[in-house]
């Protein structure tokens, strides 16, 4: 038997005649993509991320693409429905690029987050130097919480999912304590010194921090649980209920 082209061809013996005539056989005709992918969405399973044209980045400009791919994708599926060819159909990278600088998933989950915590870290130490006094810092603290909203809310979602997994292999226990002890932190020291200052009311210091960082979570986490895209009201609404709470009641 011979192969030519994908066509299975073979000599048989016509009836009745001494020369031999071609059969073709051709192989099974494969279903068309189109008709695949609706056999597969029907069947429950979770559509393929489309696929992008491939640029090229400098290492810097492409791990902050993939970081990115990530962090979205890990916020709207959850870690555990999101695989690394997900992620690299994504960025429109193949898979093998995505292990060229990250590890393994839990790794790349980790730095995800992170890379998230850094936006925010990093966006306010650059406003904070030009806050007049405590309170212009801490009203600093949350409008940059509002100004990169929807990279505060992929993490609270990030951080809200690996607390309910109760398994940390990704290793982002440490970095979401991090978080909050530096969040409490920077209150705290806001707050002492405003209050030193007598620009707040003498208030409990610690408590004071953890009900402000507790709102900021709230509207976050609530941004994703309710859809209802509040996020710039509610943080208004905290900006007058920081003042409420820290300064001194007016004369009169």
């Amino acid at each position: 038997m011979a192969r030519h082209g994908g066509i299975a061809q073979r000599k048989v013996e016509a009836p009745g005649r001494g020369r031999r005539r071609s059969v073709s056989r051709r192989a099974p005709v494969r279903k068309a993509r189109g008709a695949r992918k609706a056999d597969s969405e029907a069947a429950g399973a979770a559509p393929r991320e489309p696929a992008r044209a491939r640029r090229r980045l400098a290492p810097a400009e492409r791990t902050g693409e993939i970081l990115e791919e990530a962090l979205r994708l890990f916020a709207e599926r959850h870690y555990s429905n999101v695989t690394m060819r997900d992620i690299a159909a994504a960025c429109g990278v193949n898979q093998a690029l995505i292990y060229h600088y990250f590890e393994s998933k839990e790794d790349l989950f980790r730095r995800a987050l992170g890379f998230a915590i850094e936006q925010l870290h990093d966006g306010y130490a650059a406003v904070r130097a030009a806050a007049a006094d405590p309170r212009a810092e801490i009203m600093s603290w949350l409008d940059m919480h509002l100004s990169i909203a929807q990279t505060v809310t992929r993490m609270t979602q990030l951080m809200s999912d690996h607390s309910a997994s109760r398994d940390d292999r990704t290793g982002a226990g440490a970095l979401i304590a991090e978080f909050y002890a530096f969040e409490q932190g920077l209150l705290e020291d806001c707050i002492a010194r405003g209050v030193a200052a007598g620009q707040f009311r003498a208030v409990d210091v610690a408590r004071a921090a953890r009900t402000i960082s507790l709102q900021l979570d709230g509207i976050f986490y609530a941004s994703s649980s309710r859809g209802d895209g509040r996020i710039a009201g509610d943080v208004a609404d905290l900006r007058e209920l920081v003042a409420t709470l820290l300064d001194p009641p007016k004369a009169g």
